[in-house]
């Protein structure tokens, strides 16, 4: 089955849900005549977005492009341990799964669970995301790579084996309702898993978003620059900071791939403009409320007293979840 053969079966118009025609330079819905162009091979499913979707489109596009200066977005073997320690299944779960990766960014997920024997559907809408996973996964006919967004997903209902989106719903303007996009694609007996940052510190959240709103005043590029300023080499000044802003220590003998990781990872938390915290509970409601089971933290619960919760969450920064589907 070809790339573009995987998706016979998956896709509608994201706006109406009509039926959709392939002309192989673009897909022409049946029913309100929109066409969506094939460009580079990847098919482009992108309405039009908000002020603030653009704006975390334009943060993640810069991110996704720099994906060699992070250590954890490396193309490598060690990915699938990495992503099977995450989500916690038994390593033959994915051979022969159908995966939507919602929220692929650079595609390290996307790419360990195609090692794992899944055909994954990974999508971004970010044009950095889209071009650098399909260029990470161009050899594996087990991947196809489209571009769209969250909210407007061109997918049939219950097509999916497992759905994943990691560190994406909480950047978006609702991650509930974010959530709920995702729940109708998942096969009844199916899985979804989610990560989303977790609820804590709330003067650390204060000072963190004061600083978001004064970085986004410059350009994607100088504000990821910025962020290199909140390495810090001083232990004794980093203690002071950790519980009052997001901030990284650099440590002795850091390598120059470890502090652009670190300054990638401060990219990530300060430039977004949708940054939305959720408890465990919360999320955990989410999956209830649509008649999930066997819901269960791949993370456990680390803090339990106030004064640790208060700080740090009790999973210690996001949480983990997934269910199964009835």
């Amino acid at each position: 089955m070809t790339k573009r053969a995987v998706l016979d079966d998956l896709l509608v118009c994201p706006l109406c849900r009509g039926d959709l025609k392939d002309t192989e330079e673009q897909y022409v819905c049946l029913n309100c005549h929109r066409r969506y162009q094939v460009i580079d091979h990847v098919p482009r499913f992108m309405a039009d977005l908000s002020e603030g979707e653009q704006q975390v489109n334009r943060s993640f596009h810069l991110e996704q492009r720099r994906y060699r200066d992070s250590r954890h977005l490396h193309f490598r073997e060690e990915l699938v341990e990495q992503w099977l320690q995450d989500v916690q299944l038994p390593r033959d779960y994915f051979k022969g799964k159908l995966v939507l990766d919602a929220g692929c960014g650079s595609g390290r997920w996307t790419y360990a669970m195609a090692l794992l024997g899944a055909t994954v559907v990974a999508v971004d809408f970010t044009e950095g995301g889209v071009q650098v996973t399909h260029q990470a996964t161009a050899e594996r006919e087990n991947v196809t790579v489209i571009q769209a967004s969250i909210a407007r997903l061109p997918f049939k209902h219950e097509r999916f084996d497992f759905v994943v989106s990691w560190g994406v719903l909480h950047h978006t303007p609702d991650t509930k309702q974010a959530f709920e996009r995702l729940v109708p694609l998942v096969k009844k007996q199916g899985q979804l898993y989610v990560m989303v940052y977790e609820k804590h510190n709330p003067v650390k959240f204060f000072f963190t978003n004061l600083i978001r709103r004064v970085l986004r005043m410059f350009s994607e590029e100088r504000r990821y620059r910025i962020c290199k300023w909140f390495v810090i080499n001083n232990p004794i000044l980093f203690r002071l900071l950790r519980d009052r802003i997001i901030c990284s220590l650099k440590t002795k003998g850091d390598d120059p791939l470890e502090i652009s990781t670190l300054q990638l990872g401060l990219y990530d938390a300060y430039s977004p403009v949708f940054n939305h915290l959720h408890s465990r509970q919360e999320v955990e409601r989410w999956f209830r409320e649509h008649r999930f089971e066997q819901i269960c933290l791949t993370k456990p619960v680390r803090f339990t007293t106030k004064k640790d919760v208060r700080r740090f969450g009790e999973c210690g920064g996001s949480v983990n979840m997934r269910g199964v589907r009835v």
